[in-house]
């Protein structure tokens, strides 16, 4: 069941991560497999979601921020939208025999849209379908007590192996992740790709001991373990629920399907066994790449380019190195990289934040045009950020904006929508030339939706649906869930109580208190 796992890379890589492997599946799959509700399939389109992607260009610099550009969402929730979604999925964006993307753009090429059944019998998914942080937890520790080699789990190497807490490394409020060398020692090595999301994992590695060195001297270590996981378990989902969905997505459409349930993410009922949705996974939750700002205030004295606080744990002789050598051995981040997390979180008494995220809009953070790691050399689609994702879409068969929305029961976009007047030339020719109006990649439809719909400021109705009806189903599925142990006295309406001496946890604000990094 566990295996090794990078971020995108097509074979396995020997790095201590953890993979599960899990089905996915589409939410509408009849549309999948029509071919008047995905994109046109002729010689142009892959040109056209090329040029498409290169269109899509935020150019903003620190001497330029372009203002407004910015939305009014916290920076913290394009990172914890990237913590969630390491959890939750895995595989999506790896250039293997059923998820492949290359430069071929001729007809029968590798750039083809797959067989929507070949692609659910051979595309599984690296994460398990719950809001359980198995990407933080792995598989657990050992709980048996027992110390034979046969009896110890993959995720040994997470935990201190007399108390079971999480390893960690920290001083004061500086919390990194632990290392061997340069290498994080973590479930998924993707929450190491860069210096804030790296920050965040090793912020719940903290909330988690601090909870577990809170209870009853008594416990056993396992019972101790045990039961910290399941509070932190419950405040994330919380927090993810009531925090981060109400920041992102239109908070009405949250509430109606917290009340009553998701109408069309409900897999139990339809074959028993759960899924990650496709139109969600590829498409609907990659509108967190528009929030990504093209450069961070890190902290009072220390800013840097998006393109500058990637590939951690990678060798970079000289001063743009982001690790030191700390002075017990090994290696940890620059204590000069130390997140300032008001400068990301809005907490209680506080001047607004420095780091708001980029509005939800066709437009993607130009660094992010040339990842020059693992997804492929600079230059190539997989180092695309824009072109990856529009391609995968194609190569997966997700249906188009314009289906999901009518399979929604909302009004699609009208052209006049689609192309607005001030937008880049070339969005507009490269819609045109490919015939992408009236059948819209569904990851740019969501985010030009969010743009006419919300300024920005949130996902639109189709966008919103997919997302909350995806989270909070994963909630609602899953029976030791907070939502699910409403009775428990920990589980309060405003929060969870995870420490008896503070309010309950609702906002990932708290959890950075209680882990103590701020």
């Amino acid at each position: 069941m566990l295996k090794k796992m990078s971020h995108s890379a097509g074979v396995q890589q020997p790095r201590g991560e953890i993979l599960f492997t899990t089905r996915f599946g589409y939410l509408f799959p009849e549309l999948a497999k029509s071919d008047a509700a995905k994109l046109p399939v002729h010689p142009s389109t892959v040109g056209a979601l090329k040029q498409l992607g290169n269109a899509m260009a935020d150019i903003g610099t620190p001497s330029d921020e372009i203002t407004t550009l910015n939305s009014n969402i916290p920076a913290v929730f394009t990172y914890l939208g990237q913590f969630i979604d390491h959890d939750i999925t895995a595989r999506t964006d790896r250039d293997t025999a059923v998820s492949r993307i290359g430069d071929d753009d001729q007809p029968g090429g590798e750039n083809q849209p797959l067989d929507p059944d070949f692609i659910v019998e051979n595309l599984f998914n690296g994460r398990r379908p719950q809001l359980d942080l198995d990407s933080v937890y792995g598989d657990g520790p050992g709980l048996l007590g027992i110390g034979t080699p046969s009896a110890m789990p993959d995720a040994e190497f997470l935990y201190d192996p007399l108390t079971l807490l999480l390893t960690v490394q920290e001083e004061g409020t500086f919390a990194d992740l632990p290392r061997v060398e340069r290498t994080a020692q973590i479930g998924d090595m993707r929450n190491d790709e860069n210096v804030i999301v790296s920050q965040l994992h090793a912020a719940f590695l903290k909330f988690h001991n601090a909870i577990a060195q809170s209870l009853s001297p008594q416990l056993s270590p396992q019972s101790r373990y045990s039961r910290a996981r399941q509070l932190v378990r419950w405040a994330y989902q919380y927090v993810v629920v009531h925090d981060y969905l109400k920041a992102v997505c239109a908070p009405a459409i949250v509430e109606e399907i917290l009340l009553n349930g998701p109408r069309f993410y409900r897999p139990g009922f339809n074959d028993g066994e759960h899924f990650m949705p496709l139109e969600f996974s590829v498409a609907g939750f990659r509108f967190g790449h528009s929030m990504i700002r093209p450069f961070y205030q890190l902290n009072p004295t220390v800013q840097k380019k998006i393109m500058d606080i990637l590939e951690v744990s990678r060798e970079r002789p000289g001063e743009d190195d982001l690790l030191e050598q700390h002075s017990e051995g090994g290696y940890r981040l620059k204590s000069e990289l130390q997140i300032d997390w008001e400068n990301f979180v809005q907490f209680e008494s506080q001047q607004p934040v420095r780091n708001l995220a980029r509005r939800i809009d066709p437009l993607i953070a130009k660094g992010l045009f040339n990842l020059g790691f693992e997804e492929g050399p600079p230059g190539s689609i997989l180092a695309h950020l824009a072109q990856r994702n529009l391609l995968r879409g194609f190569n997966l068969s997700i249906p188009t904006g314009q289906a999901i929305a009518k399979a929604l029961g909302y009004k699609p976009l009208g052209q006049t929508e689609l192309i607005d007047k001030e937008d880049n030339p070339q969005i507009r020719k490269a819609l045109q030339t490919g015939g992408l109006i009236e059948a819209t990649p569904l990851w740019f439809y969501v985010l030009r939706e969010a743009a006419v719909q919300t300024g920005g400021n949130s996902l639109g109705v189709v966008g919103s649906t997919i997302v909350a009806e995806t989270l909070i189903g994963l909630v609602k599925l899953d029976p030791n869930s907070y939502l699910n142990n409403g009775q428990h006295p920990v589980v309060e309406a405003g929060g969870i109580r995870v420490l008896p001496t503070r309010a309950p946890v609702a906002s990932i604000s708290d959890i950075l208190e209680i882990a103590g990094v701020r």
